[in-house]
């Protein structure tokens, strides 16, 4: 009896030790597996949100920029009109230019007939003046002017007064008609200069018409250019939005095909325990049957934590404590975005002893920047399903890896390392690699 009692315990030590022994490499692979499955499933989150925000920037890009292309075809036509404005504008002021040049050329030419005209009137009437005052002077008859006309005898003298005085006549006509001209020339030199001064007018007018023509047109340009020059930034904005947009998809595309592969290669190490796992049962089952005793007790063991639940999985603490952000979606604290919480906070003080909540093993005693100091249990297979647990942000770790731990031992004390606002504990449940809500199971 003590011999068959004796080969029971050595073949449930031997058992333990290959289980122990077979599993201790894997989990440690499958848990380092599992952070990094965590990570880019953290990582997928952040870029989910990230491109949402994007996906509202570039909507409001190219609204802006289908606003700006929409009052680019106005603007054209706009400035078409204001050039064509602006042309006719110019043809006017060139005709009326034109104009002006002739109208005050003939000007000149009239000025310049005036002129002459009466300068030959001043003539003819200092010639008309001058015989005047000589007939005046010597009278008609003994005039040495009407002498001068002959070189005959004075019997024709009478002849040759007549002859002075048909001269004197000439003259005077002549002074007569010169005036009649020069009035006459006067008179269509004001004509031409009122004239003048209608076209100079109406070349002032074309000219200012002209210039406020080519402001417009010039205006009409500039709203052109900067509407042109706002699509190309409008442009350039959506083309950094694209790049941006596509760097975050292609980034979410390998955070989440990290995130496959890990929950892929977490499946096949369940799966590689689940049959290794069977393999030893069934070596323990062949090893018991052969020594004709009972089997022994099951590696699982109750609850020895001063709070009683309702499952088979103990309370991680000694006490209960309030939660203060359970499982699931919320809007991180820290990292400012919305991403999954794996665990449930619980509002211990620090220096709380953290407990364990059923037998496992010590897989990791470590610390990162987010987690801070961290202790990972696994609890092995139970009705077929892989479980672990994590306890995070603890002050210190009272455990080791590999080191077997029962219900209610203390591996760690609360904290409030890493990633956290205060003392808490942040504990995970792990089924199969999956993470769920502890309470449900407790």
């Amino acid at each position: 009896m003590k011999s068959r009692r004796r080969l029971l315990v050595v073949s449930g030590a031997v058992a333990t030790a290959l289980l122990s022994m077979s599993l201790t490499p894997v989990w440690a692979d499958r848990d380092d597996l599992v952070e990094e499955r965590d990570d880019a499933a953290r990582r997928s989150a952040a870029l989910e949100e990230q491109l949402a925000g994007l996906d509202e920037s570039l909507k409001e890009v190219y609204r802006s920029l289908e606003q700006v292309r929409s009052e680019i075809p106005d603007a054209r036509g706009k400035l078409q009109a204001a050039q064509a404005s602006h042309a006719a504008a110019l043809r006017d002021y060139q005709q009326v230019s034109a104009r002006l040049e002739l109208t005050e050329a003939e000007l000149d030419r009239l000025q310049k007939k005036v002129k002459d005209t009466s300068q030959k009137a001043e003539e003819y009437g200092e010639e008309v003046a001058g015989l005047a005052r000589e007939l005046y002077r010597s009278g008609e008859v003994g005039s040495p002017l009407l002498l001068a006309l002959t070189s005959a005898t004075t019997s024709d003298i009478t002849d040759r007064a007549a002859t002075a005085q048909a001269m004197s006549r000439a003259q005077s006509q002549a002074l007569e008609g010169a005036r009649e001209a020069l009035a006459l020339e006067q008179n269509q030199t004001a004509r031409q200069e009122a004239l003048t001064d209608r076209v100079q007018d109406l070349a002032n007018r074309a000219k200012a018409a002209k210039q406020v023509a080519a402001e417009r047109q010039m205006a009409a340009s500039n709203q052109l250019a900067d509407l042109e020059k706002l699509e190309q930034t409008e442009k350039s904005r959506a083309a950094v939005a694209e790049a941006s947009r596509s760097k975050a998809q292609a980034q979410l595309e390998e955070s989440q095909a990290v995130e496959r592969r890990a929950q892929q290669e977490i499946a096949r190490i369940d799966e590689e325990n689940r049959q290794r796992q069977l393999e030893l049962q069934q070596a323990a089952a062949a090893a018991e049957s052969s020594g004709g005793g009972s089997g022994a007790s099951s590696s699982g063991g109750s609850n020895s934590s001063s709070v009683s639940t309702s499952g088979i999985w103990g309370y991680p603490l000694p006490s209960w404590y309030p939660i203060t952000s359970p499982f699931g979606y919320r809007y991180h604290p820290i990292y400012g975005s919305m991403i999954l919480h794996a665990g449930t906070d619980i509002g211990a003080p620090c220096g709380t002893p953290a407990i364990a909540t059923a037998n496992g093993v010590v897989t990791e005693v470590s610390y990162n920047q987010w987690m801070g100091n961290y202790v990972t249990l696994n609890f092995g297979l139970v009705g077929g399903n892989s479980y672990q647990a994590k306890y995070l942000h603890l002050s210190a770790q009272t455990v080791w890896v590999g080191q077997s731990v029962s219900p209610g031992q203390t591996v760690g004390l609360v904290g409030t390392t890493g990633a956290s606002t205060g003392c808490h504990l942040h504990y995970e449940f792990i089924i199969n690699g999956e993470h769920v809500d502890a309470m449900a199971y407790m």
